[in-house]
């Protein structure tokens, strides 16, 4: 004789371990969707090609969870798949990168409280800074871009690029000295 299904115990507790993941992963999703955006928005320049690949890192998360494994340093490993994203990206070369920062199209959710002669040399400045990071090696962009962009602390960029803090804080003061020799 088969007991109902709210008596098997096994099945009951796998249903509340997947409620409280799936809790878990919105949670995460809510904290970590925007920032990941915008990780990948400043490495593609391409509102469309950035959601497509925050969508896909999530995805890939979603995956990894849902196979049981553990994750020590969420921030991190949310990083760490948006960063392989958008190498694939790169790699498979589907779409030019060519969009400009202020494209009054897909503008870019910076608040601005300055006047208008001001906010020109904001504009001039980001556009600047923006062409010369893509003469940076991929490395020094991606560094630059979490610390600077994401505001990430230099434990949270030594987990999601796979080096450790010392070598973090190397590249990342090597990468803003080249940009700064670009920029003068």
């Amino acid at each position: 004789m088969q007991r109902p299904w709210y008596c098997n115990s096994s099945l009951l507790i796998a249903s509340i371990i997947m409620v409280v993941d799936e809790q878990s992963f919105i949670a995460m999703y809510d904290e970590f969707a925007p920032k990941i955006f915008k990780y990948c928005y400043f490495r593609v320049s391409s509102r469309e090609i950035a959601e497509d690949l925050s969508a896909q890192a999530f995805a890939k998360a979603w995956d990894y969870i849902a196979q049981g494994k553990s994750i020590d340093n969420v921030q991190a490993f949310l990083y760490r798949i948006a960063h392989n994203q958008v190498i694939d990206h790169y790699r498979k070369g589907k779409e030019s990168k060519e969009i400009s920062l202020d494209d009054e199209k897909r503008p870019i959710d910076i608040v601005d409280g300055t006047d208008f002669v001001e906010s020109l040399d904001i504009e001039r400045t980001l556009e600047s800074v923006k062409q010369k990071l893509d003469l940076l090696p991929e490395n020094y962009r991606e560094i630059i871009t979490l610390r600077y962009v994401n505001d990430l602390a230099m434990k949270d960029i030594a987990s999601a690029m796979g080096v450790s803090e010392n070598n973090a804080s190397v590249l990342l003061h090597r990468a803003t000295t080249k940009l700064k020799n670009l920029l003068q």
